[in-house]
């Protein structure tokens, strides 16, 4: 799990009113935005491995037809292709939120060509649903598939933008009305299922009960907790093959407290260090854990190695293994 520091703001701080309004400012504003939105498009191919590793995999061929016919009245045509790489989630606090990044994508993506992904959005909470109104036990309650009516007429215009986008990516016609609605919420689902998205947005939708093989990372900027946030990191879990062995979550908020609360209610108390990885810093420097226990780094390992076993007149030896040393640390975190 990686986490990017985006605020200098304690976890453990109360969440009082007058505090709340400073702080979902300060998340929305359009600097950490632009920050944020950069981080994902550096970082997305090597997180994905997008152009890099290949494998075949059962692909759905007609999507549209199965999206928008009647559970089980459509024949799903699959066949076989060889893809590269794998996609992603980003876990957004609001519909706000959501807004603000999807724009920021199409923005930045526009001025780089180089970047471009495949960028989708979907939510049907009203505009009064924000980060900070977040149930005791952490559950996430899934937003309607089926009904948008919730949406206050600037969120859902903008939704109706977004499908546009959708429809000119994918030659489809879906909208916020009704049954359209229905077979978009289909229709994103097979395509992440097949991979022919490379990011979808969401608020709660696809954090609970959706599973993707094709699926290794999720972006998180949402203050998930308890039970909400063990279904949501949850989503990249299910190994594909050789490939995907494990999947990425990538946090733009501490919530390094609430996944260990979570691990330790949900599973072992004491699987926090055996879940969770420390700093690549951590590993070089040594670190010391929570019991004041210290754990030497890598320098104070090669340092003991090259005392405990000289190599004198061999400095090119001597180099040589601590470049090795080194390199398998690193790549111990690509």
């Amino acid at each position: 799990m990686d986490y990017i520091k985006t605020m200098d703001m304690s976890d453990d701080i109360d969440d009082e009113q007058v505090w709340d309004i400073a702080r979902e400012k300060a998340m929305m504003a359009p600097e950490r935005i632009k920050l944020v939105t950069e981080y994902i498009l550096d970082n997305f191919d090597r997180k994905t491995y997008r152009g890099d590793k290949t494998y075949i995999y059962n692909t759905l061929t007609n999507i549209k037809e199965v999206a928008s016919g009647k559970a089980g009245t459509v024949e799903e045509i699959k066949q076989k292709q060889r893809i590269s790489g794998f996609n992603s989630i980003f876990a957004v606090a609001s519909v706000p939120m959501a807004k603000l990044y999807y724009q920021e994508f199409k923005k930045q993506m526009a001025a780089d060509p180089t970047k471009k992904l495949r960028v989708a959005t979907i939510f049907s909470y009203g505009a009064n649903e924000t980060e900070y109104e977040e149930s005791t036990s952490g559950i996430l309650e899934e937003e309607n598939s089926e009904d948008t009516s919730a949406l206050d007429q600037s969120s859902r215009d903008f939704l109706d933008s977004a499908i546009h986008d959708y429809n000119k990516m994918f030659h489809t016609s879906y909208s916020t009305d009704g049954d359209k609605f229905q077979n978009y919420y289909k229709d994103v689902s097979l395509r992440m299922k097949n991979k022919e998205l490379d990011l979808l947005i969401v608020v709660n939708m696809f954090l609970t009960g959706f599973d993707a093989t094709t699926l290794n990372t999720l972006w998180v900027d949402k203050n998930l907790k308890m039970h909400g946030l063990i279904q949501a990191f949850s989503r990249t879990n299910r190994i594909l093959n050789s490939i995907k062995t494990f999947g990425n979550i990538v946090c733009f908020r501490n919530l390094q407290k609430r996944v260990d609360t979570a691990i330790s209610l949900f599973g072992d108390k004491d699987a926090g260090g055996i879940v969770l990885m420390k700093g690549f810093k951590d590993y070089y420097y040594g670190y010391e854990d929570e019991e004041g226990k210290r754990h030497q780094g890598y320098v104070e390992m090669i340092e003991q190695l090259m005392s405990r076993f000289p190599l004198d007149g061999q400095e090119l030896q001597v180099n040589r293994i601590k470049k090795i040393l080194l390199i398998y640390l690193v790549l111990f975190f690509v």
